[in-house]
């Protein structure tokens, strides 16, 4: 579901707007619904439209920077010059859809695969009975599409250069490499091959970079390009010494998954002992870095499951020999099962673990 924002520009168009955001918010989106002033009446208010109260350019960089996805009702004209000087990057950007004032074409204008125009153009088709517009090269010949397919399953795109290479080799039928360090269900998409290294592969990871032993190290062809994507899995443990900088515990993760050869991005939550709940230092590093927190008791980190790391300074100070190992295990246990991939490093007063959750690939 998104949190949508449509803006109607006639009278015809208002009346749409007004059928057509009670729909999406029966499908179970976060709808708003906007009418210029002058065609605003009270069946529109009554149906939750809402009057343009700003310039329509002032309300679009609001909307670009607040909302999921832009829904215009009229020209296609008005709508592009709308979003025209806030139009950054297809990995930020909303989904913009132009529809018709009679309904009878969904237009997906921006952001087709990662911010989910196409999706919308397709839905809000189906809710006024139109025809849903999409040019995206991969969806007109129908062919598997590397960020439709990040988006769909959450991963995070190492390049987006590489991306579109990947997507115009698949296009031209060059044969692209698909390899991926966890179980796929499902079958290799058409196109793909996993029996040899080609001039570009896509490779599912936590890595940074291929090691020596990785068959893409081994294999890759001269001048070969590896675009990764990454799931968001990985499970910190972390502990530190009261009153511990914010800075001091981003310098002291960096450098464990750096030695590691852990991707940053792969990183979902942190787990730590609950003594540390309110420290101030690391609450600010998992709300910069946009990650979950969950703190347990010594109690329950002492039943997580594995050999650890013991420390009887760690044992004295906190009830329990190990906080950063054993909060990452707890929480990957509790999520659903996985293993220890990094064990403590420790710099700075900070301690800093690392599990992976079990997961797969669906294709």
């Amino acid at each position: 579901m998104m949190r949508l924002s449509l803006i109607c520009f006639t009278g015809a168009g208002a009346k749409l707007g007004a059928r057509l955001l009670k729909e999406l918010k029966l499908s179970g989106h976060e709808c708003r619904g906007y009418v210029l002033e002058k065609f605003l009446n009270p069946f529109h208010e009554t149906n939750g439209l809402e009057p343009l109260k700003s310039s329509l350019q002032e309300w679009t960089g609001n909307q670009f920077e607040t909302r999921e996805g832009l829904i215009f009702i009229g020209a296609t004209g008005i709508a592009v010059r709308a979003i025209a000087p806030w139009v950054k990057d297809k990995r930020t950007d909303p989904a913009v859809v132009v529809i018709d004032d009679s309904g009878r074409f969904s237009i997906s204008l921006l952001s087709g695969h990662l911010g989910g125009a196409n999706g919308l153009a397709e839905e809000t088709a189906k809710l006024t009975g139109g025809i849903p517009v999409i040019t995206t090269a991969t969806d007109i010949h129908g062919r598997f599409a590397v960020d439709n397919f990040a988006k769909e399953q959450g991963l995070w795109i190492s390049d987006m250069k590489t991306a579109k290479a990947v997507s115009a080799d698949v296009l031209a039928g060059e044969p692209v490499g698909f390899f991926s360090d966890f179980p796929a269900a499902g079958s290799v998409p058409e196109g793909f091959t996993q029996k040899e290294s080609c001039k570009r592969n896509v490779w599912i990871t936590v890595k940074r970079y291929p090691e020596n032993h990785d068959f893409l190290k081994l294999f890759l062809p001269e001048g070969g390009e590896v675009l990764r994507l990454v799931p968001r899995i990985v499970i910190l443990g972390i502990g530190c010494k009261r009153g511990t900088e914010k800075e001091r515990i981003e310098a002291a993760v960096e450098e464990a998954l750096s030695r590691w050869n852990i991707e940053p991005e792969s990183a979902a939550a942190v787990a730590t002992i609950d003594i540390k709940k309110e420290e101030a230092g690391l609450l600010s590093y998992v709300r910069e870095h946009g990650l979950s927190f969950q703190t347990y008791p010594a109690e329950r980190l002492l039943q997580a499951k594995g050999e650890f790391s013991p420390s009887s300074f760690v044992k004295e100070i906190t009830g329990v020999d190990n906080v950063c190992e054993r909060a990452a295990v707890s929480l990957v246990e509790d999520l659903g099962g996985g293993r220890l991939m990094m064990r403590k490093q420790a710099g700075g007063g900070v301690t800093v673990a690392a599990a992976v959750r079990d997961w797969k690939v669906k294709l």
